[in-house]
């Protein structure tokens, strides 16, 4: 039997195989370029990376504006910049979470410059709002992980509309004790264990660890929101029992039981017993409970029975 495929169509079809065979080997070597070149580019960066020109070796490499009350030596500290510190590795947004949690500051602008390198940091304050006492005390910051970090130690503590407490001697323009604010806080830090601090934060064991209590610091930023627009003067809290929240007013001493969404109505309640002392000497009052907004308890001396 004789073949009867036309020869032009075998040619036809030689020409096709040895193109897809050209075409493989095309592929193959630009492939091959392209992983040499991807693989000089990475190790080109990698070296760049390690050049001191592209590294910020000392914190004089570090620019720190914008804070005008609190001392740059704070923010620098809570930074936890180390040295030295590549500038391709370098995340703003890390810096930018560790000051804005853990700091007086509302805002945070980070800003990188390559030549020469350089770190430029833009912070805008907030002010302190209250103040808590808690002597020799020491604040961990992120206690029981390996980033932790502390503060202090130090007698006062000033705290930010948010909860964040930065110790008083961080503000050294305020000097004397009637720039500080009137407000103060008791309970609000809670007892840490010495084995969470980091061993990159070494602490005096004679000092007492402390810690933020997560949770009263939601419900302080909730509280204080009402407080801010509350006409009630409020001198004092009283948090060392989350269940028994004391308030020190005009009025005396005010009980309200656990914070709660009524907190609103319980201060809008005492706005309305403002008149309270002219029927009622201050003085008689023992307390007020106002757990209950809608029915006020007043607690009253007793008075000394006469003589028969």
């Amino acid at each position: 039997m004789t073949d009867s495929t036309p020869e032009p169509q075998i040619v036809n079809i030689r020409d096709r195989q040895q193109q897809l065979i050209r075409q493989r080997k095309q592929n193959f070597r630009r492939g091959a370029w392209r992983t040499l070149i991807i693989l000089g580019m990475t190790v080109g960066l990698g070296w760049a990376v390690c050049q001191p020109e592209w590294q910020i070796q000392q914190s004089n490499q570090v620019t720190l504006t914008g804070n005008e009350a609190i001392d740059s030596q704070t923010l620098e500290h809570l930074m936890v910049l180390q040295f030295p510190t590549s500038l391709i590795r370098f995340q703003p947004q890390t810096l930018i979470a560790q000051l804005k949690n853990n700091a007086h500051v509302s805002h945070v602008i980070v800003t990188r410059k390559l030549f020469p390198p350089r770190v430029n940091v833009v912070v805008r304050e907030l002010p302190p709002v209250a103040m808590t006492e808690c002597k020799g005390c020491t604040l961990v910051l992120k206690p029981g992980q390996a980033d932790s970090t502390t503060l202090g130690p130090a007698n006062v503590w000033l705290l930010d509309q948010r909860g964040v407490v930065l110790p008083a001697d961080s503000y050294p323009k305020l000097e004397k004790p009637h720039q500080l604010p009137k407000l103060t806080l008791k309970g609000y830090l809670q007892p840490e264990a010495n084995e969470d601090t980091s061993d990159n934060s070494p602490v005096d064991s004679a000092t007492q660890l402390v810690s933020i209590d997560r949770q009263k610091q939601q419900q302080w930023l909730q509280m204080y929101a009402s407080m801010e627009t509350s006409p009630v003067q409020i001198k004092h809290l009283n948090w060392e029992n989350p269940n028994k929240l004391m308030l020190q007013t005009k009025l005396g001493q005010i009980h309200i039981g656990p914070f709660s969404d009524n907190f609103d109505r319980q201060l809008q309640a005492l706005d309305e017993m403002r008149t309270l002392p002219k029927s009622v000497d201050p003085k008689q009052i023992v307390y007020i409970d106002i757990q209950n907004p809608e029915s006020p308890v007043l607690e009253l001396r007793k008075q000394p029975q006469p003589s028969p």
